[in-house]
């Protein structure tokens, strides 16, 4: 796709018949290739000749006619500068066995190629040089041959409506106060758009589809089986078995999913994602996901024999799939550039996209074996040599920031311990269980390790190392356990490189001694180095350790919760602010990485559809200037969502967790939040301004 609408751009603008008849009307748009304007829009189509093309039940046919006669196409970009033509029956153009058909479904048969001349006329095509819409005889008959017709787009009425998802808001996104100012707007540090494929096709549903809603969102039973029974990940780590099943239908019904419970259905449709940009999101962090243990548990039982699980190739492919989304969002918009949705690889660049009323998205990296560094039986499958060149090439790629631990011990260190089950996933990807020891007694920010049962408790166990500790006959077990294995030389190594390299180091899921060693290598840096701790903590973070994240002028943005859990905690966070440096909090909603969403408030003042954000009383003087956004329930299909019935069900849901925020904290928590795109920036130039 990408490669498509590439060898388009560029190409002369072109007039539509409006334009050409009345020249004037058109000559602020002239600069404007017109092919990315039909984009969304109600148009007939003429011939050069003067014929328009008309619905002829099964098919369509070019004809001299009065022009209100012609069938009304709705054109819905598939990338940039290809377009389905959906006529007033809600069928397709498409090329048939005979010539041009009224097609039920969209396909390849259906997704034009719009050129133009410098005549001002368009050509229509199927992506070769022999598949071209003509028309074929006297009579009018289309087809697809080597000699393309001319054709005009003529602005119509009476289109059918393109299936899509709601964004349910009116009002203007507000834009910067200008690149001398503090940005405005909110920050999630840690989002999966990207797992389309995550898990060997546990996951089911896309961020977008050339096709629309009905593909991206459409039945999961071909990835999750008949009545979801397949979906074994995903029901064990919901349901507690295997076994369980779930409505499977989706688009337009959405009766099971998307759901703030479901781990493997997307949550992130570019509509929702759109809604939570006109709610006030200003930067957005997408960690590029895989888990390479669970991939190959789950690929054979979806029929994928040798599929390639290898975690940075995944990565590989993510990096491209967010381009097409960001390619694709500016096909919806108009061209190339004019979507609200920007990938950046610099503060400097995000605060620019942000200052323009964009969403500014940067890419991280988030796998349990970070440039290949794996470890088998003690054994690390990387060098210091292919630590560089990995780094270099993902640095290459647009990736800025890093975990350099996530779910198993690695090459670089140990993960930290905060479920006891996933110690039977470190068995299968090392070659060993954890081996622990007693969580610190201390003060917490995010409570270290996890809960293991004592010798002789009859609660069954639930992880292997509770088995182990059981066969070996040790002693009774502290209340929390932590893993024993800390930072390794390849992990003081990748430190340093990455340091070298100024990306951003997160330092959520290292074992809670790593934590405190990392920060003792930033602190040992001139100037000190900012860290992250962006969704949660992921084994532990102490209150002194958190002391330390701000003192070097890092951030802790908490796991997203709803608008109370996000106020409640604010205050926790402001006791530990360091002035030096500016203060905002976001939070890492971690949505589709499977994470369980924000759950309904449950009791005290709803919200109360619909809603208005930045006007109002907890609305301070940052905003002033900014225009108000009401937004109504968002509707997909035939479901609407209430975040006080179906919590963060979806990325969607974003203003309203805003509202609830409102209700729950009132200015000061706004203002916290607000600032949070600001606090990522400011943070991000430390590490860059060296």
């Amino acid at each position: 796709m990408r490669k498509r609408h590439r060898l388009a751009t560029g190409l002369l603008c072109a007039s539509s018949l409006l334009c050409w008849s009345l020249p004037g009307a058109c000559r602020a748009a002239a600069s404007t290739d017109a092919r990315y304007t039909l984009a969304n829009g109600c148009y007939a189509l003429r011939t050069a000749g003067g014929r328009y093309v008309r619905s002829l039940g099964r098919g369509y046919a070019a004809s001299t006619f009065a022009a209100d006669q012609a069938e009304p196409f709705y054109l819905k970009p598939t990338a940039l500068g290809s377009y389905l033509l959906y006529d007033h029956n809600g069928r397709f153009l498409a090329a048939g066995g005979l010539g041009i058909d009224a097609a039920a479904g969209a396909s390849a048969a259906a997704d034009w190629t719009v050129t133009s001349d410098a005549a001002g006329n368009f050509q229509l095509g199927l992506g070769s040089p022999s598949r071209q819409l003509a028309v074929t005889n006297l009579f009018g008959t289309l087809g697809v041959t080597a000699r393309p017709s001319s054709f005009r787009f003529v602005a119509a009425s009476g289109c059918a409506a393109f299936p899509e998802a709601g964004v349910n808001a009116t009002g203007t996104p507000f834009q910067g106060h200008g690149v001398d100012r503090p940005v405005l707007g909110f920050a999630d540090s840690h989002v999966h758009i990207t797992a389309t494929d995550f898990l060997g096709h546990a996951h089911a549903g896309r961020p977008f589809h050339p096709y629309g809603i009905t593909q991206a969102l459409g039945s999961c039973e071909d990835r999750h089986g008949v009545d979801g029974m397949r979906d074994v990940i995903g029901n064990f780590m919901t349901l507690g078995t295997p076994i369980a099943t779930h409505d499977t239908t989706g688009w337009p019904t959405f009766r099971d999913w998307p759901s703030h419970q479901s781990l493997t259905h997307e949550q992130t449709y570019y509509k929702w994602l759109e809604r939570a940009w006109r709610g006030g999101e200003r930067l957005l962090v997408n960690f590029l996901v895989e888990n390479q243990t669970l991939c190959e548990l789950e690929a054979p039982l979806q029929g994928l024999k040798g599929f390639d699980c290898n975690e940075m190739d995944s990565v590989r492919t993510q990096v491209g799939q967010i381009h097409d989304l960001q390619d694709y969002v500016d096909a919806q918009e108009g061209g190339p550039g004019k979507g609200w949705f920007r990938i950046v690889t610099s503060p400097a660049e995000a605060r620019d996209v942000i200052n323009r009323g964009k969403l500014a998205v940067v890419l991280g990296i988030e796998t349990s074996h970070l440039f290949d560094c794996a470890e088998r039986n003690g054994v690390p499958a990387c060098d210091r040599a292919s630590i560089d060149r990995e780094l270099d090439e993902f640095y290459g790629l647009g990736v800025r920031t890093v975990f350099p631990l996530h779910e198993f011990n690695n090459a670089y260190g140990g993960n930290g311990i905060f479920m006891p089950l996933i110690d039977l996933g470190n068995l299968i990807d090392t070659g060993a269980l954890w081996r622990t020891y007693d969580c610190p007694v201390e003060p917490y920010l995010y409570g270290a390790g996890a809960p293991l049962p004592q010798l002789g408790n009859a609660a069954a166990p639930t992880s292997l190392a509770q088995w182990r500790q059981t066969a070996d006959s040790a002693a009774p077990a502290g209340p929390n356990q932590c893993n024993q294995r800390t930072i390794t030389d390849l992990g003081r190594y990748l430190v340093a490189r990455l340091m070298a390299r100024k990306m951003m180091i997160e330092i959520d899921h290292m074992e809670l001694q790593m934590k405190s060693q990392v920060l003792d290598i930033a602190e040992a840096q001139t100037p000190v180095y900012p860290v992250m701790s962006g969704h949660g903590g992921h084994g532990g973070i102490s209150m002194e350790q958190a002391q330390r994240i701000y003192n070097v002028g890092g951030l802790i943005f908490p796991y997203k919760g709803n608008g109370r859990g996000y106020a409640q905690f604010l205050p926790t966070l402001e006791s530990l602010r360091n002035d030096k440096y500016y203060f905002g909090v976001g939070f890492g909603a971690d949505t589709n990485g499977m994470a369980g969403q924000a759950a309904p408030r449950g009791g005290g003042q709803p919200v109360s559809y619909p809603f208005t954000l930045f006007q109002g009383g907890d609305w301070g003087s940052d905003f002033a200037g900014v225009q108000p956004v009401t937004f109504d329930q968002q509707r997909t299909g035939e479901r609407s969502f209430d975040t006080d019935v179906d919590g963060f069900a979806h990325y969607g849901m974003m203003p309203d967790f805003v509202e609830e925020v409102r209700i729950e904290g009132g200015a000061a928590a706004l203002g916290d939040l607000f600032h949070s795109a600001e606090a990522y920036l400011e943070m991000w130039e430390r590490v860059e301004n060296r």
